[in-house]
């Protein structure tokens, strides 16, 4: 199936159109019981999407089924699905953006096609281009592609690791699935690995596969707000489903404003989701952009001191299947927009994330890209490559939970291209005698005064969950206070003998551990302890941090 030569991968341990909504699958290859194993899993992922396609057992040991959420083609996108001469059969989870594109170049080759879904147009390019097809791919997504003719399969998960995708094995066997936990209740032993992402996983090999991603320019882009402002339209347009409405996260900040801003421009009614009461630093900045522009804000109450928010706490650490503070405390606010978008209607949203990530916005990235690109360029690929254990994580466990798919124009490839290739003071500048970061995206709001206030361009950057008025300041936070009377010193003490590895560092990540291993045995996951934390040199650009008033690993 998956052509072998000198590119072949080697182990480490747009266009708008109709889509097939793809949200959780399970593969079972050289599995004993295959066929009971995988339908045990797909139980698991039931909350991903609202019909489970047939079960498809094409050999001895191999079996393939999708929890599929329908929004376009219903009837046409049952998965797996079936290449031309029925060669490559494909379970996949997420969108190829460009599939039109893709379908019309195959169909120049002589390609037929039977349906109009995406999920077709790649089980399609993987026939005609092997491995070599995922160069092309303009998208969200994780796959497994089974050679029918030989049982050999390739699996691939995008850059970014915007879709989930874990894996077991046994001798020849591979066990795939969307999310970890219903693989540690069907199989009693072995550990879940994740796929990397942006790597490529066959029978024989597992390694990073070339990409629309990372092509670094030999020379450095111009910054151009008009040229940022055409791209990042189109990242927005090529995100937006033909048929059905869309809302946004909206938090009132730089990048999500910018994000609301243009899919305005194609959708005006589409309203956006405020997480938080009047109260919340951000709401000022989310009322000063609805006030100016007759924005849809739509309110999603929050009060993250009562006992209803701490509360929520057990579902979303077991729905996320982590315990990094990080992402927790983003996600109860996730969570709470994703339940209010669901219950208005809504089956897509897109958000903004990735913007910090590529543009400097955190404290760490504005300290180093203002010292030089060599400086910067290791903190943000240790940033980005962070994302898929952090605010990607949050973003599909949360949204999924209620059958919602979030989309992020911002890691679209040429998005992420024009900034990775940015020269250093194009994106940090010195404003008031602090690095500040941000600075291209800032730029495109004097170019829409009329739309974009000033003060959001003008704004620090501030955590979701902080902004949506979850204080976890070392002083006054009384989220912080719940884990200190909840949690003793001897008790912190006794919970990091207790997870060692783990690399507890405080009574809330333990107050989190603890609820996360109620759910499943952690200590077959291995990558939960390689926590996710950013390598900031923090001795160098120390005293910098701390004015920045950051100072978290």
């Amino acid at each position: 199936m998956i052509p072998e030569g000198p590119d072949a991968p080697v182990c480490h341990s747009g266009e708008t159109g109709t889509f097939t909504r793809m949200c959780g699958f399970a593969v079972a290859i050289d599995w004993p019981e295959a066929d009971a194993t995988v339908a045990g899993l797909i139980q698991g992922i039931l909350h991903r999407g609202d019909i489970t396609d047939p079960l498809f057992s094409p050999l001895p040991n191999v079996a393939m089924c999708t929890r599929r959420l329908r929004i376009v083609d219903a009837e046409h996108g049952a998965q797996p699905q079936i290449s031309f001469y029925g060669r490559l059969a494909v379970s996949f989870n997420g969108e190829i953006y460009n599939h039109a594109a893709l379908r019309r170049e195959l169909e120049d080759l002589g390609v037929g096609f039977k349906t109009s879904s995406d999920t077709e147009v790649l089980a399609n390019a993987l026939q005609v281009w092997g491995y070599r097809a995922l160069e092309r791919l303009n998208g969200m997504y994780a796959f497994v592609a089974v050679d029918l003719t030989n049982g050999e399969f390739l699996a691939a998960r995008v850059p970014f690791g915007v879709k989930p995708l874990y894996v077991m094995q046994s001798g020849k066997g591979f066990l795939f699935c969307s999310e970890m936990r219903p693989l540690l209740a069907t199989v009693p032993e072995g550990d879940v690995m994740l796929l990397p992402p942006g790597y490529a996983l066959s029978r024989k090999n597992c390694a990073r596969f070339k990409s629309p991603i990372y092509p670094r320019a030999d020379a450095p882009v111009d910054n151009s707000p008009a040229a940022l402002d055409a791209i990042l339209r189109e990242a927005v347009r090529v995100r937006l489903p033909p048929d059905l409405p869309v809302a946004t996260l909206f938090s009132g900040g730089i990048d999500s404003t910018l994000v609301a801003h243009y899919t305005r421009d194609f959708r005006p009614e589409a309203p956006g989701y405020f997480v938080g009461g009047v109260d919340a630093p951000d709401y000022r900045y989310a009322t000063a952009y609805a006030e100016k522009t007759g924005y849809d804000l739509r309110m999603v109450p929050f009060d993250p001191a009562s006992d209803a928010a701490f509360a929520m706490i057990d579902d979303v650490v077991a729905y996320t299947e982590s315990f990094e503070p990080n992402l927790i405390r983003g996600a109860v606010c996730s969570l709470a927009a994703s339940e209010h978008m669901h219950r208005d209607g809504f089956r897509v949203a897109l958000c903004g994330e990735g913007a910090d990530e590529l543009f400097c916005g955190y404290a760490p990235l504005e300290v180093a890209f203002n010292e030089s690109v060599a400086e910067g360029q290791p903190v943000r690929d240790d940033v980005l490559g962070l994302m898929h254990r952090v605010s990607l994580q949050r973003v599909d466990r949360c949204s999924m939970r209620y059958q919602v798919e979030t989309r992020e124009p911002f890691l679209d490839p040429a998005v992420v291209n024009y900034a990775l290739n940015l020269e250093a003071p194009a994106l940090v500048r010195e404003l008031n005698g602090m690095p500040t970061g941000k600075m291209p995206l800032r730029d495109l709001y004097n170019l829409y005064p009329g739309q974009l206030p000033s003060s959001i361009r003008d704004r620090t950057k501030i955590p979701f969950g902080e902004g949506a008025g979850l204080d976890v300041s070392e002083s006054g936070s009384a989220w912080k206070r719940r884990f200190e009377a909840a949690i003793s010193d001897a008790d912190l003490a006794e919970g990091r003998r207790e997870f060692v590895g783990f690399k507890v560092q405080s009574k809330e990540e333990l107050h989190y551990l603890r609820k996360l291993a109620a759910t499943f045995d952690v200590s077959r996951v291995p990558h939960l302890r390689d926590r996710a934390w950013i390598s900031v040199p923090v001795m160098q650009h120390l005293e910098k941090l701390k004015a920045r008033a950051y100072f978290s690993l």
